[in-house]
């Protein structure tokens, strides 16, 4: 579960990174994806902010996967799955495409819960196998650890 919350995790920042470079470099060819029905101009600066946005979001899940914490990475997701909750809300709210809204906003979010429930699952599994006691060898009598060559000198 932990390869597959991690492999997750850093698919999720990866697009999003790109994502942003790409709002951007060419906020009017990447704007319309977004799913609302009425794009800002050209010279609005919004796009480009939604850009430095999706970068830091993304080089956040980055950093927090260098720790190698699975807890902490999954901490990290779940904040992060409140910004395309968000943004299919938006959508929605703006008379945007249920589709977009639903298809590419919500996957993302769902997606991204189910990574950070991977490894989550997998930190709670750690966790069990760290907290259970060792099994202990039976003692052994001063009589069984003594050897023959002890016995007869």
């Amino acid at each position: 579960m932990r390869k597959f919350g991690y492999a997750m995790a850093a698919v999720l920042s990866l697009g999003i990174i790109y994502i942003g470079a790409r709002y951007l470099l060419d906020p009017e060819a990447i704007a319309p994806t977004f799913g609302v029905p009425r794009l800002p101009p050209g010279d609005d600066p919004f796009p480009r902010v939604k850009g430095v946005r999706d970068i830091a979001s993304g080089l956040v899940v980055l950093a927090l996967l260098a720790t190698r914490q699975p807890r902490l990475v999954a901490i990290g997701l779940l904040v992060e799955s409140v910004i395309p909750v968000g943004d299919a809300l938006i959508v929605l709210g703006s008379g945007g495409s249920p589709a977009v809204a639903f298809g590419v906003h919500g996957a993302t979010a769902a997606v991204t819960v189910a990574a950070s429930a991977a490894l989550l699952w997998d930190a709670r599994r750690s966790d069990a196998r760290q907290s259970q006691p060792r099994q202990s060898q039976p003692r052994q009598s001063r009589a069984e650890l003594t050897t023959p060559e002890q016995t007869s000198a």
